[in-house]
């Protein structure tokens, strides 16, 4: 743990860490066998979901075929795929300082399971904290987190309220989790669909190229 590279305590991690209680969520994280690490930051209902305990913190296990499993389900409620710790922490400090990235950064996806166990609900914004202004020419591909999102989702006490919250805030219902690109079916699927999103966030490390896209000279 790089305790000296981050300013911000929750940027800090563990490797023994599974889950860890923050203010208003708990960041989970799952090592799957071919390497890298799975992280969401979840909510009680998400916990439960996942069979994880809501209560007190817990550490990763020693089972390789147990670690699998929680990253697919993780991933099944949109958590991402990260080559590294370090890699997602670096640029999560830039987004905290106001560098905006919009496509570059992987969307907050939220993720809701009917108990009906028919169809799924998602709603995604942008984890950038700072956009463009609004009379720029451009356009963020997502929306930012809505001012009333942490408000209302932490009301939520069961999978189905989560749900009515997520269509509130004009999520998308697809009859089938398969029809919805922005959830990995598989974890060799999550972790290429981490890949990709690697080589944009490595562009953010090259600062001529972060002046051409901001001047917007650099297309996407």
């Amino acid at each position: 743990m790089d305790v000296a590279r981050y300013r911000e305590p929750y940027l800090l991690h563990d490797p023994n860490t599974r889950t860890e209680f923050l203010p208003l969520s708990c960041k989970t994280t799952a090592y799957p066998s071919p390497g890298g690490i799975v992280l969401g930051y979840f909510s009680a209902v998400e916990l439960a979901h996942l069979d994880l305990p809501r209560t007190k913190p817990t550490n990763r296990s020693s089972d390789p075929a147990e670690e699998d499993d929680l990253a697919l389900r993780m991933l099944h409620l949109g958590a991402h795929w990260w080559p590294s710790w370090d890699l997602y922490a670096l640029h999560q400090e830039w987004i905290t300082d106001g560098v905006p990235y919009d496509f570059h950064f992987p969307p907050n996806v939220n993720v809701g399971y009917p108990s009906s166990g028919k169809g799924v609900w998602v709603f995604k914004f942008s984890a950038d904290k700072q956009t463009w202004d609004e009379e720029d020419v451009r356009k963020p591909y997502l929306e930012r987190r809505p001012d009333d999102w942490e408000g209302k989702i932490r009301m939520a006490l069961t999978m189905d309220e989560r749900c009515e919250v997520l269509k509130g805030f004009g999520a998308t219902f697809y009859e089938k989790v398969e029809d919805c690109e922005d959830i990995a079916k598989t974890l060799q699927e999550g972790i290429q669909k981490g890949k990709r999103q690697e080589e944009l966030l490595l562009k953010m490390e090259d600062m001529k190229y972060v002046d051409k896209w901001l001047s917007g000279s650099e297309k996407k």
